[in-house]
């Protein structure tokens, strides 16, 4: 959903391939397109709308952590320990930028409205330190969230950045970090516990594998063709099928990695491939704001019936992704490069488990307090 290698326009092209972590992975140009059909699903979820089974927000989600888990699990893969600077780099700019920015209108917005309170301090508390995921306790917290639980979403950012924190410790650290068993043995805990970390590590496991089992004897890869990702598209639809009828957390996080390999097949990416997929995470992240322009201009015109409205809320959220991207996404990818230093990396990637250890630190007490 994020840091997935978002091409931008020239001059942005130009930079990103200049990027060392560039060359560590093909492109995959379904890959743009699956990011933005993902968002648009949670988007439509959040406005209202029901798609058959077993097709959701979290399974949408799901997906993109599977994603995140193939492309930055393939990363690592070729990323030794005097590069983590790098790494740490591009993960903060690309995924902090653009995510403290919308922090920042959702708690303003929720202040202006709402006025501030124990809770509004709490989640913020939660979203800075990415420990939403770990300390948030649902059902209650739909009631106590600013704005009534708008920002529920950025659950899935504390996710991907505890991923980014932790996967660099097993795949540099220890002896065994980037063997297929190691991952092996992580995704199958992570399933039987029924994780929402399964399907990044699935994605992680899946990345070791093609690297261990991805060519034949002449060196063809297994999905320079369409044959493996069409045998993982049948595979997904059967999943979709079972997920169906047998809602499962393991079948759904098997269903998100076949969607993953099913549509990884290297090739050339498009300019409109490159925009929709760059629009993706800023509409993931912004799409909060068409809803509410729509509602207010709704109650002084008056309200559509509700399914003109949902999408409206859709239709909305697309010029005020495009925005954020011109703004802050492209901005960052394009110049990213020149501002890069190893002090940098090193400090970023510094604050980044700083902030974690806060967040795991100041929610254990908050919680123990009854909070």
């Amino acid at each position: 959903m994020t840091d997935t290698l978002i091409q931008p326009q020239t001059p942005g092209l130009a930079a990103t391939a200049a990027n060392p972590e560039h060359r560590k992975i093909a492109a995959y140009p379904v890959f743009d397109w699956l990011r933005f059909i993902l968002a648009s699903i949670v988007v439509l979820v959040h406005a209202g709308i029901r798609f058959p089974a077993p097709i959701d927000g979290s399974l949408a989600v799901g997906v993109f952590l599977a994603l995140s888990g193939w492309l930055i699990g393939g990363i690592l893969l070729q990323t030794e320990w005097a590069e983590l600077p790098r790494f740490f780099y591009n993960r903060a700019t690309r995924i902090w930028c653009p995510y403290f920015a919308t922090l920042i209108l959702l708690y303003t917005t929720a202040v202006i409205g709402h006025g501030v309170d124990v809770n509004w301090f709490k989640y913020l508390f939660y979203d800075t330190t990415f420990t939403h995921i770990t300390w948030t306790v649902f059902p209650r917290a739909l009631g106590e969230m600013p704005l009534k639980g708008t920002g529920n979403h950025f659950w899935s950012i504390s996710v991907e950045e505890q991923f980014y924190l932790f996967a660099p410790l097993l795949m540099l650290v220890w002896k065994w970090g980037k063997q297929l068993w190691t991952w092996v043995i992580v995704a199958a805990v992570l399933l039987a516990l029924q994780s929402v970390f399964a399907p990044i590590a699935l994605g992680v496991l899946a990345a070791v594998a093609n690297r261990d089992y991805g060519t034949n004897a002449a060196g063809v890869a297994w999905n320079a063709t369409y044959r493996g990702p069409l045998i993982a598209a049948v595979v997904a639809a059967v999943l979709v099928a079972v997920a169906a009828y047998f809602p499962l957390q393991q079948v759904r996080a098997l269903l998100a990695v076949a969607v993953v390999l099913a549509a990884a097949v290297p090739g050339k990416r498009q300019p409109l491939g490159v925009f929709v997929g760059a629009i993706s995470y800023p509409l993931y992240l912004n799409h909060w704001m068409g809803g509410y322009v729509v509602n207010a201009i709704a109650h002084r015109v008056g309200t559509p019936p509700i399914g003109v409205l949902q999408a409206l809320d859709y239709l909305a959220s697309i010029p005020i992704a495009i925005a954020a991207w011109f703004l802050i996404d492209r901005q960052v990818m394009t110049y990213r490069n020149r501002w890069y230093t190893r002090q940098r990396g090193q400090w970023l990637g510094a604050t980044a488990y700083a902030l974690l250890a806060i967040g795991l630190t100041g929610g254990f007490l908050i919680h123990r307090a009854g909070g």
